[in-house]
């Protein structure tokens, strides 16, 4: 009897409840197996199973000699019939907890843990708690809950990838087709270019061909006419050279009349500058509407044909080779537009305001905060830094030759134009 008390309250490991293998002592004074505390401090921290103290960083198990020594001088006892553990229906595994042996029957929502009932009246009173299998149903409804969460978001985000797909194929629909539709414009711009420049050219060189024909023809009389002139010149010199007296007479009664004079030359039909002009006038709306700022169209996606398009904003400026500062120039450039409330009653403004038209008739009457003079201000206003601005002026319907000037004054900061004669302000 007093070795199976022995057996059962000193020399019982108390984490496998069975007789020590290889006893060692904690600095706490407790003793357990060796492999036991191991394999205890493998799933948790490092303390005593039966105190809770800390087991010191750094410091290593000690033997238990005496401990030991009893063991190997304590009789074996005879193994305990084995007794089937009973399986509670809480549990759904043999698990054991590693501080009592006891089945895992309760789980602490304080520390997240599965404990024994042992743990739940020393270490776990104060802990929130609950049975395994109750808590497992709530924990189970909330992953349901997370998975239906996930679900819907996964929905979305498909949703949200179709939609996406179907915009990069819409964009690269439109795209294809608008490039299409550009290229078949500028394709058409270039042949009919190419075209308008092979008839110039054909023009040109007829041009040419007429005026070399009329100097071809001015030489061939030069040429000519200098014959003849050398001729009579000759025919002057033999006869001054004749000794016979009656020689003389009869040859210089034979002697014809010296060539006229040709007169000035006909000057051949070549202007430079006519022709040179209807290259300009051929050009000149061309390049307006280049530096003019337009809207392209609209090129729906499955259609061929352009509608209205957003607005792209103002073309890059051309460079001119009057002005080689212009390209310096127009990283000040700002775009003007006119006020219609302060333009003269006889100027009309179009193109939405960034043009100005003379008449020579009233547009009606004057209002208050119109110009009495030919002027009209613009909506924008600078108070600081460098600005720069172009205008381009049309000669007068009746007049050859522009009869008017375009005049930016007014201070810096509200730029205004002003349409006067020529010697005036």
């Amino acid at each position: 009897m007093a070795a199976q008390l022995l057996e059962e309250d000193v020399v019982t490991c108390s984490i496998c409840l069975g007789r020590y293998r290889d006893p060692v002592t904690l600095p706490c004074g407790h003793s357990f197996c060796g492999n036991c505390i191991q394999d205890s401090w493998r799933s948790c921290e490092k303390s005593c199973p039966e105190c809770r103290q800390p087991f010191p960083e750094g410091a290593k198990l000690s033997r238990n000699v005496k401990m030991s020594t009893l063991l190997q001088a304590l009789p074996v006892l005879p193994a305990p019939p084995a007794v089937t553990p009973r399986r509670d229906s809480a549990t759904s595994h043999s698990a054991r907890c590693l501080r009592h042996g006891r089945p895992l029957e309760f789980f602490c929502r304080t520390e997240g843990l599965c404990v024994c009932s042992a743990c739940t009246v020393h270490d776990c009173s104060h802990h929130e708690r609950a049975l395994l299998d109750v808590e497992r149903r709530v924990r189970e409804d909330q992953l349901r809950a997370r998975v239906l969460v996930t679900q819907q978001q996964v929905a979305q985000a498909e949703t949200q990838l179709q939609e996406l797909q179907e915009q990069r194929s819409r964009i690269e629909s439109s795209a294809c087709t608008l490039a299409s539709v550009v290229s078949r414009r500028f394709s058409s711009l270039l042949q009919a270019l190419e075209k308008q420049q092979a008839s110039t050219l054909s023009d040109i060189e007829v041009a040419k061909k007429q005026a070399l024909g009329q100097v071809l023809n001015e030489k061939q009389r030069l040429t000519d006419h200098l014959r003849a002139l050398s001729q009579y010149d000759q025919s002057v010199q033999d006869l001054l050279a004749q000794a016979d007296d009656c020689i003389f007479f009869q040859e210089l009664q034979q002697l014809p009349e010296p060539t006229e004079s040709l007169g000035p030359l006909t000057s051949p039909q070549w202007n430079e500058e006519q022709q040179l002009s209807n290259v300009n006038q051929l050009l000149s709306p061309l390049c307006e509407l280049l530096l003019e700022e337009k809207s392209l169209p609209k090129v729906a996606a499955k259609a061929a044909d352009a509608g209205p398009l957003e607005t792209l904003g103002p073309l890059a400026p051309v460079p001119s080779a009057v002005c080689p500062l212009r390209k310096k120039l127009w990283q000040n450039y700002r775009n003007l537009t006119f006020d219609p409330e302060t333009a003269n009653q006889y100027l009309h403004l179009s193109h939405k305001d960034q043009r100005v038209t003379h008449h020579f008739q009233a547009q009606g009457p004057a209002k208050s905060g119109s110009f009495e003079l030919w002027q009209v201000q613009c909506t924008q206003s600078f108070q600081t830094g460098q600005h720069y601005w172009e205008n381009q002026a049309s000669p007068s319907r009746r007049a050859t030759k522009p009869q008017r000037r375009v005049v930016l004054c007014g201070p810096a900061s509200q730029p205004r134009l002003e349409l006067g004669k020529l010697g005036q302000s």
